[in-house]
């Protein structure tokens, strides 16, 4: 009986793209395929952040080459298996956190790419703007003035 241990050691804090999202399915998908395997310890090398959010520019950059809208492709395409293999996993999952979980860019040294700043600019107050590239607290869905219905 074992516990495979994932640390994750990916540059820029770890920050969630399209490579580590696909590198998170494979590792629990083989988890759960192999009966030695017991339980799985999701872990970050870094010890202040266990993610530093998402890779925008990465993500604006692979969708605009395929020539689909950013949130269809990264949200449907992407999220939906990389994002949930933890909860899709057969074996039990544990998680280390030291720190905070899921950081600004900025909150630990990432520059925010200019393209998601100014569409962020246009379409959010300026408070919410400041909240989501500088904080590292948790910002909720009500706290935006649009909606998608």
């Amino acid at each position: 009986d074992a516990i495979l241990t994932i640390s994750m050691n990916r540059s820029k804090f770890n920050a969630v793209s399209i490579g580590l999202l696909n590198d998170l399915e494979q590792a629990f998908d083989h988890a759960s395929k192999n009966d030695h395997i017991k339980g799985v310890h999701l872990r970050s090398n870094f010890s202040s952040t266990f993610s530093a959010g998402l890779v925008l520019f990465d993500m604006h950059e692979r969708c605009a080459k395929r020539h689909q809208p950013i949130i269809d492709k990264f949200v449907f395409d992407t999220i939906n298996r990389g994002a949930i293999a933890p909860l899709r996993c057969s074996k039990l999952v544990a998680c280390s956190l030291d720190g905070h979980a899921i950081g600004a860019e900025s909150s630990v040294g990432v520059p925010f790419p200019p393209i998601p700043l100014e569409i962020m600019r246009h379409q959010l107050e300026p408070q919410l703007v400041h909240r989501l590239i500088f904080d590292a607290n948790i910002t909720s869905s009500n706290d935006f003035s649009i909606r998608c219905e």
